[in-house]
């Protein structure tokens, strides 16, 4: 329990990372131009700022889930999005990692704390 605790704080702090950076695209920031979309851009084309702006939407209704089950029991929708969810970073984390961007292939950390997080928090439901 307390190992879930911990993922679930350092998952907080990556869904965070991720917002930031993910409004840092749909602002155009230049921090960010190495760090997302494959570190091709010298400018975010606009479609793919406003995609980006609602995936930084979507990390904060992420941190919001997080927090809400980190102590309650996920009820059955909430277990089968959790594993999908865990599944979906799992698949980043591969993504990242084989990104041109050595600045891009950072992101792998965060994706694999995050879908660790969400692993570990569906099955702490299913074993109990």
């Amino acid at each position: 329990m307390k190992r879930l605790h911990i993922l679930t704080l350092l998952a907080q702090l990556a869904l965070l990372y991720n917002a930031a950076l993910l409004i840092s695209v749909a602002l155009n920031l230049d921090w960010a131009k190495t760090r997302a979309a494959g570190g091709q851009f010298d400018s975010f084309p606009i479609a793919l700022r406003i995609l980006y702006l609602g995936m930084a939407l979507g990390m904060v209704l992420l941190m919001r889930f997080l927090w809400r089950y980190r102590h309650t029991s996920l009820t059955h929708s909430a277990a089968r999005l959790s594993r999908l969810i865990g599944y979906l970073f799992a698949l980043s984390t591969v993504m990242q990692l084989i990104s041109r961007s050595p600045a891009e292939r950072f992101n792998a950390i965060p994706a694999l704390i995050i879908s660790l997080a969400f692993f570990l928090l569906y099955r702490r439901d299913r074993l109990s």
